[in-house]
């Protein structure tokens, strides 16, 4: 079976019912610069599918900083508990993406991160 023949059909017939009209960006061009410059084609297109869905990396590392500042204000022991364990699990995530990416933080640079973090406070 042929799908790109299936798919060219189905196309030549939304044009024909003009279910392609005013779809938006219709009529603006392209949009073809790189997000990811030095990373392979198999990467560009996962990162690609997180930022579309609208889940990127740097998105991640807001959301930790979120789930920090919620632990440093709250006072409820149970509260505390569930952001430790929310936190732990979004450190891991992000770890996975800096280990793929072959950026691994050392523990050296977790230390300078958490003394800018600090005084920047």
């Amino acid at each position: 079976m042929n799908f790109s023949k299936i798919a060219e059909d189905k196309i030549k017939e939304a044009i024909k019912k003009n279910d392609l009209d005013n779809l938006p960006g219709m009529g603006k061009p392209l949009e073809l610069r790189d997000d990811f410059p030095g990373m392979s084609e198999e990467w560009k297109m996962a990162y690609r599918v997180l930022k579309n869905s609208g889940y990127t990396p740097e998105d991640l590392k807001k959301e930790i900083f979120r789930i920090e500042e919620l632990l440093e204000s709250s006072t409820d022991e149970e509260e505390k508990k569930r952001l430790q364990a929310k936190l732990g699990k979004k450190r891991m995530e992000m770890e996975r993406i800096l280990e793929k990416r072959g950026t691994t933080s050392s523990s050296r640079f977790e230390s300078y991160a958490d003394k800018i973090y600090n005084k920047l406070k």
